[in-house]
């Protein structure tokens, strides 16, 4: 994981378990039908800049206390990730491999699709039962939507790591 620099202080990140349970109950990201972490997945995948703050907040939350201000966050993230739209995208893919590195992560991730295709597969239902009409426009759109979206997960979920194996970069090391 990356560590930040924040007031000459160089915190390190860690997901695991107050990573998630923080990032789920984020008053700004849960809704009543929805957990934080789903939002939070929806809004990284449709490239919402803020998610990269939340996301290197939230891998501060084992910090309790003293974890930084969200703000602070930014600003060291404003002199590394946010320079160029290049390192801002390669951030959005590190965040997704970081995630799937994780294998409590990897999971809720794994459930996250299933969860698009259950609500995919409950939309196609009812626009099966209706007729013609603007409301049924309105459900294919958001099928159509949503059908995207689980395209975009399985594509993330099936790609593999850009990092070497270990004994791949065992082989590269020269003095």
């Amino acid at each position: 994981m990356a560590s930040l620099t924040i007031n000459n202080e160089v915190y390190e990140e860690k997901l695991n378990y107050a990573f998630y349970n923080q990032l789920k109950n984020d008053p700004d990201l849960k809704t009543n039908t929805r957990d934080g972490f789903s939002n939070f997945i929806d809004k990284l995948l449709d490239g919402d800049l803020d998610m990269i703050i939340k996301f290197h907040w939230h891998a501060l939350a084992w910090f309790k206390r003293n974890q930084p201000a969200e703000n602070k966050v930014f600003e060291a993230l404003e002199q590394t990730v946010f320079t160029d739209d290049e390192k801002t995208d390669q951030e959005i893919t590190n965040i997704i491999e970081a995630l799937k590195a994780d294998g409590f992560l990897a999971r809720k991730l794994s459930k996250y699709l299933k969860d698009l295709n259950k609500s995919a597969d409950l939309i196609q239902k009812r626009i099966d039962g209706m007729e013609d009409g603007d409301k049924k426009d309105e459900l294919e759109m958001g099928l159509e939507q949503i059908q995207d979206q689980i395209e975009q997960v399985k594509k993330l979920l099936a790609e593999p790591d850009s990092s070497p194996k270990p004994e791949e970069s065992d082989s590269q090391l020269t003095n």
